[in-house]
């Protein structure tokens, strides 16, 4: 019974809240140059668009002050996106961009629908876990 009612919990709890929202140097560089929410059915993604200087930023040799950075910088641009999903998908995008999808230029895709998964499965699902084309069985 226990079992039961903590799988009842689980399913119907809110969203992950990430930290709480990080407050920006007034002095940081712009990393992101806009955000913009599209549809497609039911299903929303966040793609950020990232300045010259923040594609110059991210990357594995990155800073962890710089990763805080354009993620406050994000949230100012879209509050409702700071769920640990969208950050975690966010940091990965950040970090590992160049090694996950190498040659891309344009958005970064943040979907507050994808599951919260561990950084193996998160990297080897290019950033965003849970897709058709997932591999979350490894």
């Amino acid at each position: 019974m226990a079992s039961a009612v903590a799988v009842i919990a689980m399913l119907t709890a809110t969203p992950a809240h990430a930290a709480p929202q990080p407050i920006r140097p007034p002095d940081a560089p712009r990393y992101i140059d806009h955000t913009e929410w599209v549809y497609h059915g039911d299903r929303a993604t966040l793609r950020v668009f990232p300045t010259y200087g923040g594609w110059l930023a991210a990357g594995v040799f990155s800073n962890g002050a710089q990763n805080y950075d354009a993620w406050a910088e994000l949230l100012e641009n879209a509050p409702e996106a700071n769920t640990l999903t969208m950050q975690n998908q966010f940091f990965c995008y950040w970090q590992l961009a160049s090694f996950t999808n190498p040659g891309k230029i344009g958005s970064w895709n943040l979907e507050p629908w994808r599951p919260i998964v561990s950084n193996t499965i998160l990297l080897n699902s290019g950033c965003n876990p849970g897709g058709p084309d997932d591999v979350l069985n490894w």
